[in-house]
């Protein structure tokens, strides 16, 4: 079984559901497809906005919502997690980068040098030279990487991906997507669950 994971390292949440995945898999026996696309892109086809625009008048939701937030971190002892500094942060590059990951088969070392970045060491990737070094740092291909991400194909790629999302019913990330269902939020992987057994 394979669900498609919906995802933009922009999204703290998209972190959070990058780190219980593992033990999801394990649990359910589903492979996750990481389909990397572009939050900004999204939110714009949509006509969505993030909560911290949409209700940044409305204090009681946002304290609610950073409550939730130090509920789940709790949960799961996600105890390396920080917010980024640097929030909210541009992730094209990045975002181009994880499809090169993908052609290279380093998908998952690129996600976690990248993700532990972000969410964990507070480095502003949005700073080209921040993000190649941090790659090289990691024993990751930048020069090879850099050369994919520059790429029209690299380029078409992730616009083409963010639009399927869109068309497939995506609003935001992190979702899933698993027989044309979509399951949007990282609260929602026990409805997840739940259809994989069926």
């Amino acid at each position: 079984m394979k669900v498609d994971f919906i995802f933009d390292v922009a999204s703290p949440n998209a972190y959070f559901v990058h780190k219980i995945i593992p033990a999801f898999e394990s649990k359910t026996g589903v492979i996750f497809n990481y389909i990397p696309c572009l939050l900004g892109g999204i939110m714009h086809l949509t006509n969505n906005k993030p909560p911290f625009v949409a209700f940044s008048d409305v204090e009681s939701k946002m304290k609610y919502q950073m409550i939730e937030m130090d509920r789940f971190i709790k949960k799961h002892n996600l105890v390396n997690f920080k917010f980024n500094s640097n929030f909210p942060m541009k992730t094209v590059a990045i975002q181009r980068g994880a499809i090169a990951a993908k052609q290279l088969n380093i998908l998952d070392a690129y996600l976690e040098c990248i993700f532990s970045a972000v969410w964990e060491q507070n480095i502003d990737l949005a700073n080209e030279e921040n993000f190649f070094e941090t790659l090289k740092k990691n024993g990751l291909n930048d020069l090879k990487i850099k050369e994919i991400i520059s790429s029209q194909a690299c380029k078409d790629e992730l616009i083409k991906n963010t639009q399927n999302a869109v068309d497939k019913g995506v609003f935001g990330v992190p979702t899933f997507i698993y027989k044309d269902e979509i399951f949007f939020g990282k609260d929602h992987l026990d409805q997840l669950e739940d259809a994989l057994k069926t």
